[in-house]
């Protein structure tokens, strides 16, 4: 039960950053207002300056119906109906920085383009009344809706998206990008897939306790799932956040996938020690220990034993020294929790002792966190061994290792 309490935390909060970076590259059609008067007036423009070119001059001259007619090339096209005077209504609003109701701004780009555009669905109406215009072509379609006042335009153009809109470091870099809701449409049901994880992760039965027994107390249970949340889930979705799409993360930065996901695989070592410290109690009886493992229940006979020693658990130091070279690689907010990831590995080490069975064969048993405090009560342990006649040898062993020697048994 202990491993599936973890497997499905994990689950659910990778699952729910999969889901929340599928990005969808169905076409849109990208709609905004056309103020062909103050085009016309500032024809030549470009970032601030003003070249007056033949055509540019031959433009600026000419009559705005016939203006109109040259710049649309025969696209332009004549629509009506509530549909479209609400679609106009809003571009115009948008295009003029202006409030829009909350229904039309889900249509607003999330990447705050300075021209108010409108993104739509190919079939959602009225823009699937336009979509015979796009069959032959995809130059934009140019709109023109009768007002009791003069006439308002539109653009409408259909816009089709690839992998190639997806850099490294830059995500989804084709401006304007659609809405949320249109470009990540699983964004809005990821939190709920973590927070499903986390209800079960919560409401799962937990170990009952024997009496007597020393075992870890929840919270250091707890914490030990934190840090190993810390050294997994960024580093399985380091690649994704990278390039910026999941499928695309596959697709264009799979080699992220070398440098990352070997960290994570190691962080996976955190989850099975947290499985352990969760499922172990210890109970001192008058000839031997009992254990509660993830494997069940063991006993170790005290005349089975040769003697016990205190042990130092160092992470290696191959591993201190990619974690630090992940960190100085990220970028940003990203850099800083992975400095602050790897300062901490640095730092660790864990106590515990280590009894000498007499088939040669050792048993661990992790007393201290990483700041020497007593997790589960290490003296009454020390006293049932001493008391059995076991011999005590003080000098401190030092392993670095991943910290299997905390998390296994030995063989029966």
């Amino acid at each position: 039960m202990e491993l599936w309490r973890r497997v499905i935390l994990l689950g659910s909060i990778f699952a729910a950053i999969l889901v929340a970076l599928f990005a969808s590259l169905s076409p849109v059609v990208i709609v905004q207002h056309v103020d062909f008067a103050d085009r016309q007036r500032n024809e030549g423009s470009y970032m601030g300056f003003r070249l007056m070119t033949e055509r540019a001059q031959h433009l600026a001259a000419l009559p705005l119906h016939d203006y109109i007619a040259e710049v649309t090339k025969g696209r332009l096209f004549i629509v009506g109906g509530p549909g479209w005077e609400a679609v106009a209504v809003n571009a115009l609003a948008a295009a003029r920085r202006m409030p829009i109701a909350a229904e039309w701004q889900r249509r607003l780009p999330s990447d705050r383009y300075p021209s108010g555009v409108l993104f739509f669905r190919p079939d959602e109406a009225p823009v699937n009344q336009l979509a015979s215009l796009y069959a032959g072509s995809r130059e934009p379609a140019y709109l023109r809706l009768e007002t009791g006042g003069p006439p308002l335009y539109l653009k409408a153009e259909h816009r089709a998206y690839s992998n190639e809109d997806f850099h490294l470091g830059g995500g989804f870099s084709s401006a304007p990008t659609p809405p949320t809701d249109f470009l990540f449409p699983g964004r809005k049901w990821s939190p709920w897939i973590a927070a499903a994880g986390f209800a079960l992760y919560v409401l799962l039965p937990w170990p009952n306790r024997p009496p007597g027994a020393q075992a870890f107390r929840r919270w250091r249970v707890v914490a030990t799932d934190v840090v190993a949340l810390l050294m997994t889930v960024p580093f399985f979705s380091f690649p994704f956040f990278i390039t910026g799409g999941t499928v695309q993360a596959f697709t264009e930065g799979w080699p992220l996938f070398f440098f990352f996901w070997p960290i994570f695989f190691i962080g996976l070592i955190l989850v099975r020690l947290a499985e352990w410290f969760s499922s172990f109690a210890l109970l001192p009886l008058a000839d031997r220990l009992r254990i509660w493992s993830p494997r069940g229940e063991r006993d170790f006979p005290y005349g089975e034993m040769e003697f016990f020693q205190p042990v130092v658990t160092r992470p290696p130091k191959w591993l201190i020294a990619l974690t630090w070279l992940a960190a100085l690689s990220g970028k940003g907010s990203a850099r800083i929790g992975a400095t602050g990831r790897a300062m901490i590995l640095s730092s660790s080490e864990w106590g515990s002792l280590a009894v000498r069975l007499k088939n040669g064969k050792d048993l661990f048993i992790s007393v201290t966190d990483q700041l020497g405090t007593d997790m589960i009560g290490a003296e009454a342990i020390v006293k049932a061994l001493k008391k059995a006649g076991v011999r005590e040898v003080d000098e401190v062993r030092e392993l670095r290792s991943l910290g299997l020697e905390m998390v296994r048994l030995p063989e029966a």
